[in-house]
C-alpha cells in the first residue's frame, strides 16, 4: 500500500456519507480493488454530533468533542451539544449554545464543517498511521439525499470547503446513486433496480437501470427518484418518545411541558433539555432492541428531579410500538407535526411506500418491472419494513454482503476511484435531471424547460428555451424572472400551474434595464445550466440591441 500515492492523478480523495444521526466515510482500496470503510474513534458508525467546551489552555476559545463521546456528553451538557445538524442545512437558523455560561452562535454550515473536518482528520490519520499512505485527503465525494434543494447542495459543499478540502475538488452525487454502485458492482445481468433508502432523516426512493456492458463493467441510470426530506428514522423514534412522554404527563397530571422551555412548572431549562436528550437516546435504543425482541423494557430513573422526582419504568411490546399513534408535539414544528400527528409506524413506512410508488410511477414501470430492491440508510434495517418490502413486490429485499448503512460511503468511495483514476474503468452512473424545471409565466402557469430524466454531461447540461419571453404589458423596464422545480410532474399534457402541489419556488429575481416598448416588442432569451451535481444556473437575455442579461444562481437565492 505504501506506493499508493504514486498512482493517483488528483490527489486523495474520501467518500462520505454524512448523515442526519450517523456518517460514514470510506476509501478506494487499490491495491484489493474494492471501497474500504475507515473506522472512526473503533467504529465505521460515526455519530452526527459534537459537543463543544472552553479550551484548557485558553479560556477565549473553544475545544471540540466529536461522535460517541459528544453524543453521551448530550445527556450532561446539552446546552453545548449539537446533534442532527443535517437537517438544518440549507436553513438560515442560527445555532446557539451556551459554554460555561457563555452564549455561542454558528450557522449550520459551520458546525457541518466542524464535523467534517474530523472526519478528514481521522481518516487522514488512518492512511498514514494504518496503510501507510503519504499524505492527506484533499478532495471528497460527499452525498446528498436525491431531493435535495439547490441551497442545500450548496451549504453541503461549503461545509466540505470549510473542513479544509480544496474547493475544486469537492464533489456532490446523489446517495441513492452512490447506493446503486455498491449494488451494481457484483451484478452480471441487466436489471431494474429500486434503491430503499431510509436515513435518520430523509427517504429517497431511486429506481435504477443497470445494463452490463461487453467489457463486464455496470452502466447505471437513473430512471427517477422520489424523496422526502423531513421523514425518517428519527420520526420512527418519536413514536417511543410519544409513548414514553405519555406516561410522563401521567405521572406529573400533565403539569410539566418539557418542551417549553419557558414555562414556569419548577423544571430548568437546563434539565428540561438534559430529560430530552435522554428521552431522545433511550427511544432510539429501545427501537433498535424490538428489530429483535418481543418486548423491551425502558427504565428513566430518575427523568427529572425537580420540582419532585420523576421515574419512568415501562415495558413496551413491538406490537404496542407498531400500532401507537402519535399525539404529542414533542418540539416539531406545526407543520411537521400536522404530517405525523395520529400517525403510527405503519402509517409511516406507508408514507416510505408512497414515495416509492410515484417513483416507480414517474419511469412509467409498474411493480412488476422491478427486477430487485436494495435496502439502504440505517433505518432500513427496521424488520417491518422487510416485511413491507415483500407483501407489495413478492420479493425478498437483496441480501447485500454489505451493511445497509455503508453502502452510500461505499458507493462514494467509487466515485472517488473514478475521479482519482479516470484512466481505470469501473461503474458508471449517468448523472440524469431529477424533476422537471422551468419559470413562472403569465397566468401563473409553468413553463417547463428542462424534462426530468435528461442526461447530464460531464461539461453541464445547457437547455434553451423552446420560446422567448415577451412584455406583458406597455413600457416595463423589468421582467421578473422566478424559477420553479416541479416534484410532481404530470403525466398528461394538460397546463401547469405554480401554486398547484409539488411547485417548489426555487429561486427568483429581475432582468432590470429593459427598453420601453410596446407590449410583446421586447424579447427574453432564457437559458438553463444544470451541472452533474444537479445545481442550477438561470440566464436571462434580452434580444434587443441593448442586450441586458441577468444570471441567477439557484444555490445562492432559493
Amino acid at each position: 500500500m505504501a506506493t499508493l500515492g504514486l498512482d493517483l492523478e488528483r490527489g486523495l480523495f474520501l467518500g462520505i456519507d454524512f448523515g442526519t444521526t450517523n456518517s460514514v466515510v470510506s476509501i478506494y482500496n487499490f491495491k484489493d480493488g474494492e471501497a474500504q470503510t475507515i473506522p472512526l474513534d473503533g467504529s465505521n458508525i460515526f455519530p452526527t454530533a459534537v459537543q463543544f467546551e472552553t479550551d484548557p489552555d485558553d479560556e477565549t476559545k473553544l475545544s471540540k468533542i466529536f461522535g460517541i463521546q459528544a453524543k453521551e456528553a448530550a445527556v450532561i451538557y446539552p446546552m453545548s451539544t449539537v446533534l442532527s445538524i443535517k437537517r438544518l442545512l440549507g436553513s438560515e437558523e442560527k445555532i446557539n449554545i451556551t459554554v460555561d455560561e457563555k452564549e455561542y452562535s454558528f450557522l449550520p454550515e459551520e458546525i457541518a464543517g466542524e464535523i467534517i473536518g474530523y472526519l478528514k482528520l481521522k481518516a487522514d490519520e488512518y492512511v498514514q498511521e494504518e496503510l501507510n499512505i503519504a499524505g492527506e485527503f484533499s478532495g471528497c465525494v460527499i452525498t446528498v439525499p436525491a431531493n435535495s434543494t439547490d441551497k442545500q447542495k450548496q451549504k453541503t459543499k461549503q461545509a466540505a470547503i470549510l473542513a479544509g478540502f480544496d474547493e475544486e475538488s469537492v464533489y456532490l452525487r446523489l446517495e441513492p446513486a452512490a447506493a446503486a454502485i455498491s449494488y451494481a458492482i457484483n451484478e452480471t445481468n441487466d436489471k431494474n433496480v429500486l434503491v430503499y433508502d431510509f436515513g435518520g432523516g430523509t427517504f429517497d426512493a431511486c429506481l435504477l437501470q443497470v445494463k452490463i456492458e461487453e467489457a463486464g463493467e455496470p452502466a447505471i441510470s437513473i430512471l427517477s427518484t422520489y424523496g422526502d426530506n423531513n421523514l425518517g428514522g428519527n420520526d420512527i423514534d418519536k413514536i417511543i418518545m410519544d409513548m414514553i412522554y405519555e406516561e410522563f404527563k401521567k405521572l406529573t397530571n400533565n403539569e410539566i411541558d418539557l418542551f417549553d422551555e419557558n414555562a414556569d412548572d419548577g423544571v430548568s431549562k437546563r434539565q428540561k433539555k438534559v430529560a430530552l436528550v435522554r428521552l431522545n437516546q433511550v427511544a432510539t435504543q429501545a427501537k433498535e432492541r424490538l428489530s429483535q425482541a418481543a418486548t423491551t423494557k425502558i427504565v428513566l430513573a430518575p427523568l427529572i428531579q425537580e420540582p419532585k422526582i420523576v421515574n419512568i419504568n415501562m415495558e413496551i411490546s413491538r406490537d404496542e410500538f407498531l400500532n401507537h399513534q402519535r399525539v404529542n408535539q414533542l418540539g416539531d414544528t406545526d407543520e411537521v407535526f400536522e404530517k405525523f400527528s395520529g400517525k403510527n409506524v405503519h402509517d409511516i413506512l406507508n408514507m416510505t411506500l408512497k414515495c416509492v410508488d410515484d417513483c416507480i410511477n414517474a419511469a412509467g414501470f409498474s411493480s412488476e418491472n422491478v427486477n430487485e430492491i436494495f435496502l439502504v440508510g440505517g433505518s432500513s434495517s427496521i424488520s417491518a419494513i422487510g416485511e413491507k418490502i415483500k407483501e407489495k413486490f413478492n420479493k425478498e429485499p437483496y441480501k447485500s454482503k454489505i451493511s445497509p448503512a455503508l453502502s452510500i460511503s461505499q458507493g462514494a468511495a467509487h466515485y472517488c476511484n473514478m475521479i482519482m483514476m479516470p484512466t481505470v474503468r469501473g461503474p458508471i452512473v449517468q448523472e440524469k435531471t431529477v424533476h422537471p424545471l422551468g419559470l413562472e409565466i403569465a397566468g401563473r402557469r409553468f413553463l417547463e424547460i428542462v424534462k426530468a430524466g435528461i442526461d447530464i454531461p460531464k461539461e453541464g447540461l445547457v437547455v434553451e428555451a423552446g420560446e422567448l419571453l415577451t412584455t406583458n404589458f406597455d413600457n416595463v423596464t423589468s421582467m421578473a424572472i422566478v424559477v420553479y422545480e416541479n416534484t410532481i410532474p404530470s403525466t398528461d399534457d394538460k397546463t401547469q400551474y405554480v401554486n398547484q402541489e409539488g411547485m417548489k419556488r426555487l429561486a427568483g429575481t429581475s432582468l432590470r434595464g429593459i427598453p420601453q416598448g410596446p407590449r410583446g416588442q421586447e424579447k427574453v432569451q432564457i437559458i438553463f445550466n444544470v451541472s452533474q451535481e444537479n445545481m442550477l444556473k438561470v440566464t436571462a437575455k434580452s434580444t434587443s440591441a441593448s442586450g441586458v442579461e441577468t444570471e441567477l444562481s439557484v444555490d445562492e437565492l432559493y
